[in-house]
């Protein structure tokens, strides 16, 4: 060979190397700009309202207390959770500082598993950054979610560290898959597709064969079943609140017969998933062009990976279609697996060749304007409802109302008692130090005996701008705490003026206060 032609390939290698270095350079600050506006959108969620939206409400009513499973959803986010109202105090900022924290952490670890497969260190700020495009991920995990956030950060974890197993492996590198794969388990059921579709996608990669013969993933298997296994074993006595609460919801659009069923459902996977990517794909196509349709051809090990987690993931929720048969398919429930589709474009992106500095300029533009637009935007739903008298969750006055009625009543209740977990959420926050009781959730109902001879606080509410009175659920859970013979209390409202409302928008609470008489 003639020894030019290895200074010329050197060399060649040098500039690539150098070029790769100077362009992750120019992009040290995504990591830095996602933690800017994680902190302001947790400063204006913290500042414009005390009240809750209904997932938020879930975490202050089971906040109570500590178990090993609660309901249709595993327990690791409200153990996290928890812990930290424990530490911080039960309050909305211990709230979204978890929250925030948690959707910092997934845009870090798509930030960073992309550094780990891509060359051109660009297209990892790019397919980070693209998640801001994606509107489940800048709106409803934003505004609402909290399991699947837990499962966010779990699939990138457990992919991270099957990427560095499969090219370095180490027991340390076993573990952590083990140890990622049972806390995934621990956010949502459906991590268990992830992990079905990441087997696969090792399986057909040509080293990763080799990975799944070692004997060290025994160990990934005992400790993912090690973390698992105390609420497996809540969830096999708990099977009804489990399963089939989860088949039920997943199958409740069903129109009646298996076919037609199977096609509803086929439809719903196809109709949600073009809704969670399909903005993604076509900002991806504006802004690359030819660029971005040439390289769906290209291939690379990394790029096939992702695809076949992706395809692999598609082939199960098909059979389960077939078999289950379901119906239903939420935007929320689809998402730990359709996110991955902007880090999928990137390394297709890498596999076809390095690509235009101003290409990916211009498509940062995107991104970045959604940073600073976001939080204006989810702030004024909550603050310009006045204009067209629609109001939020946020906008109902809970503390005003515990304000006026408890200090009216000059006693502090020894229990509330309310209907839904989101009347009983947005009560607690403003009364932490008092017990919750919602009737749509007994595991949060407490005996006679805990609950004493001090007054309760029956509440209930309308938000049609009208009085109502005391629900049936509210009369039953009297009577089977006071026997038949308790006298109903004395049924009271009060309209109060909404947060940021407007004149004369009211929202009406309905409320009793009943003594019990001593033993």
């Amino acid at each position: 060979m003639n020894p030019l032609g290895k200074d010329s390939l050197a060399g060649t290698r040098q500039r690539t190397a150098s070029i790769d270095s100077r362009s992750s350079s120019e992009y040290w600050w995504v990591p830095g700009s996602l933690a800017i506006y994680f902190i302001v959108q947790a400063a204006i969620r913290i500042a414009i309202s005390s009240s809750l939206r209904i997932d938020e409400a879930q975490q202050f009513l089971v906040g109570q207390w500590l178990a090993w499973g609660y309901d249709a959803q595993p327990p690791l986010y409200n153990w996290i959770q928890y812990g930290v109202f424990e530490i911080f105090g039960t309050s909305v900022a211990s709230l979204v500082i978890v929250k925030n924290l948690l959707l910092f952490l997934v845009y870090l670890a798509y930030y960073e598993l992309l550094r780990l497969l891509v060359a051109d260190k660009r297209l990892a700020a790019v397919g980070t950054l693209s998640l801001l495009t994606m509107p489940q991920m800048f709106w409803q995990a934003q505004r609402d979610l909290t399991h699947t956030v837990g499962t966010l950060l779990a699939v990138l974890m457990l992919i991270y560290f099957v990427v560095v197993t499969i090219r370095r492996p180490t027991i340390i590198s076993y573990a952590l898959i083990g140890l990622w794969g049972g806390l995934g388990m621990l956010t949502k059921y459906n991590f268990a597709l992830v992990i079905g579709s990441v087997l696969v996608a090792t399986f057909f990669h040509p080293i990763g064969r080799k990975r799944l013969l070692d004997w060290r993933l025994l160990l990934t298997l005992a400790i993912a079943v090690l973390v698992f296994l105390p609420h497996a074993i809540w969830m096999v006595s708990n099977m009804d609140r489990v399963l089939t609460t989860t088949v039920q919801t997943m199958s409740e659009q069903g129109a009646g017969g298996k076919l037609s069923d199977i096609g509803f459902g086929l439809l719903e996977l196809i109709k949600t998933s073009v809704a969670i990517i399909a903005p993604t794909s076509v900002i991806f196509l504006l802004f690359f062009r030819q660029s971005f349709l040439r390289s769906l051809r290209a291939r690379s090990q990394w790029s096939d990976f992702v695809g076949r987690i992706l395809l692999s993931t598609v082939a199960i929720l098909l059979v389960l279609i077939l078999v289950i048969t379901l119906t239903e398919f939420r935007d929320r429930w689809l998402l730990p697996f359709l996110f991955l589709l902007p880090a999928y474009f990137c390394l297709k992106l890498d596999a076809a060749g390095q690509q235009s500095q101003a290409d990916i300029k211009k498509f940062l533009y995107v991104p970045i304007v959604m940073m600073i637009a976001l939080p204006l935007i989810i702030a004024g739903g909550v603050l310009f409802a006045r204009f067209f008298h629609s109001y939020e969750h946020l906008n109902a006055p809970y503390a005003t109302f515990v304000d006026r009625v408890v200090t009216a009543e000059g006693k502090q209740p020894s229990a509330v008692v309310t209907t839904t977990w989101l009347k009983a959420g947005n009560l607690r926050v403003n009364m932490p130090h008092t017990s919750v009781i919602s009737t749509e959730y007994p595991a949060s109902d407490l005996s006679r005996q805990v609950i004493g001879d001090g007054p309760v606080l029956l509440v209930w509410n309308e938000r049609d701008g009208h009085q109502s009175t005391m629900p049936n659920a509210l009369n039953l859970w009297l009577t089977s705490k006071f026997g038949t013979a308790a006298e109903l209390p004395q049924q009271q409202d009060i309209a109060l003026p909404y947060y940021y409302g407007k004149e004369p928008d009211r929202y009406h609470f309905g409320y009793a206060w009943y003594y019990s008489k001593p033993n």
